[in-house]
């Protein structure tokens, strides 16, 4: 009695175990021959592209982002924008106090209106001597040698009518030697003072001009640099308005009402979201595997489990001189700025594809004393143990370049429970 309780026990522990261990033996079906069938999944090989490739990771960041650092120093007056706004180019983000800035502008106005004034007197000046007391001076002169001139064609008709009065022993000798003399003399007064009017009319022109432009020039410049001055003050009165550069988002503020600003100190930073980057770095032996417009796939868990599909857009020439690490970017549009700058990247770089391939699912293929094989099923359910050679391979699928055949059904679920010749129940294709 003791003995048959034993064996009772020994065989319910027995049953128990075989239960508790049924989903890992595959199901078995009895066929009317006798022969117990495993139960498979297989699959009928097609013609399939394969891509091998290496896996890194890293991290996204933006491919732009701006230092927001004011132009002028001061004290924080307003600022309109908060963590996280989007914001366009040419938007007030903060403001200055601009007490200063407005002094200097009205300072430079003033001194912009005197020189204006100072120019005006000037061109005035100019006028005057030029146009005026230079023109006076002349008139006296043309005045004495018009004169002169009538006072000798007045002795030429005279001397004219004494040569024919002398000719006929009107008039004597002497008197028209006489008029003769006065004749030369008078020439002489007529071209002395046309020579002086020539003289003085360049003299007093050249040097009356030169003397009146210059003070011209000089008042100009005045105002010319009275303008710049003016432009400056207004242009620092403008830089107390801080505006954004790009479209984007703020990440960051470093300032609030009221604090202090220099221009050497960053107030904000925007980020542009409409594109990010994912920059990683790969070894020596795949850097000349890759080029730009290789093909790369990028998991951004955090946003989708699908990847993205892009290529590689910049490689370093050279390797970091401390990782010994060559850097590669890639580029992704994110309209929807579900993508942040910090999030972790999967990336995959497509090292090498072929068409038109004979390949099946990465775990199809047993590897076991040095050789690799699967299992491939006839038509009669006959699983049949086939050697093959295999090629390029990735986290799914394995290509085979040896053994088996486009058509051919291999087991890709249950070829562990299998050996050559097994006799097996498709369950699933």
């Amino acid at each position: 009695m003791k003995k048959s309780l034993i064996g009772i026990a020994l065989l319910t522990a027995v049953v128990y175990l075989c239960t508790a261990c049924g989903a890992q033996i595959p199901e078995a079906a009895e066929e009317n021959t006798g022969v117990t069938a495993v139960s498979v999944k297989v699959s009928e090989i097609e013609p399939l592209t394969i891509e091998q490739y290496v896996s890194v990771s890293s991290k996204v960041s933006s491919v732009s982002q701006v230092s927001v650092v004011p132009k002028v120093s001061g004290t924080v007056k307003n600022v309109y924008v908060s963590l996280g706004d989007n914001v366009k180019a040419g938007d007030i983000l903060f403001e200055i106090d601009d007490t200063n800035a407005q002094l200097e502008v009205q300072q430079a106005q003033a001194s912009l209106n005197s020189a204006q004034a100072g120019l005006e007197s000037a061109k005035a000046n100019y006028e005057s001597n030029v146009g005026g007391s230079m023109e006076v001076q002349l008139q006296q002169l043309q005045s004495n040698a018009d004169t002169l001139q009538i006072q000798y064609d007045d002795i030429l008709k005279n001397l004219e009518k004494y040569q024919k009065l002398y000719e006929t022993g009107s008039v004597s000798k002497q008197e028209l030697e006489e008029l003769q003399l006065s004749a030369d003399q008078t020439k002489l007064q007529l071209d002395s003072a046309l020579n002086e009017l020539e003289v003085q009319k360049n003299k007093i022109t050249e040097e009356t001009k030169k003397s009146s432009q210059a003070a011209v020039n000089q008042s100009q410049a005045s105002v010319e640099q009275a303008q710049v001055s003016l432009e400056s003050a207004q242009k620092s009165l403008e830089d107390t308005k801080v505006r954004a550069e790009i479209d984007g988002t703020i990440g960051s503020i470093n300032i609030t009402k009221g604090s202090a600003v220099s221009a050497q100190s960053e107030a904000m930073t925007i980020t542009s979201l409409d594109d990010i980057k994912v920059s990683f770095s790969v070894s020596e032996d795949v850097i000349n595997r890759i080029s730009t417009g290789s093909k790369v796939y990028i998991t951004i868990s955090a946003v989708s489990e699908e990847p993205f599909e892009t290529v590689i857009s910049n490689i370093s020439p050279a390797a970091d001189s401390q990782t010994k690490l060559y850097t590669a970017e890639a580029y992704l549009e994110n309209r929807s700025h579900e993508i942040k700058p910090g999030m972790f990247a999967s990336i995959k770089l497509v090292l090498d594809k072929k068409d038109n391939t004979i390949s099946v699912p990465l775990n199809t293929v047993i590897e076991s004393g040095g050789e690799k094989y699967v299992f491939v099923v006839d038509e009669n359910s006959a699983a049949h143990k086939t050697i093959v050679e295999t090629g390029l391979k990735n986290d799914e699928y394995i290509e085979i370049t040896s053994g088996v055949s486009i058509g051919d059904k291999v087991v890709t679920t249950g070829q562990d429970f299998l050996s050559d010749k097994s006799t097996v129940s498709i369950t699933e294709s």
